[in-house]
């Protein structure tokens, strides 16, 4: 499955989302905090095919979110071997659970680090 049509229909999913809160809050005041993001957590099962390599150097998370701490950094053309995917409810984005190769080091990636190279992929 593509990571594009996967995003474009997160996308789209938030996008409604955004509007039926935006529509539901017009009571709220303006001067309302925007709320903070949240570093989230999934199931991580083993069920997905899924053999990617890193575009460059980036830190594997312990969650699924740029707020979250990380694991490790990670360096360009790694390959990352996806268990599952999940989308941040924050920014809807596409990130994997998976396994750095060669290695027991475990965490999330988002999808925007990697490139395809073989496999498929399920949610978690």
């Amino acid at each position: 499955m593509a990571f594009q049509g996967i995003k474009r229909k997160a996308g789209v999913v938030l996008a409604a989302t955004t509007l039926l809160t935006a529509v539901s809050g017009l009571a709220a005041t303006s001067a309302q905090a925007a709320p903070t993001a949240t570093c989230w957590s999934s199931n991580k099962p083993n069920n997905s095919s899924l053999k990617t390599t890193l575009k460059g150097t980036y830190n594997l998370k312990k969650g699924i979110g740029s707020v979250c701490g990380n694991v490790r950094s990670v360096s360009g053309g790694t390959v990352f071997y996806v268990w599952c995917g999940a989308v941040n409810p924050d920014s809807g984005v596409l990130w994997f659970y998976g396994r750095v190769a060669g290695t027991e080091d475990k965490g999330y990636m988002s999808s925007d680090n990697l490139n395809y190279d073989s496999g498929t992929w399920s949610f978690c």
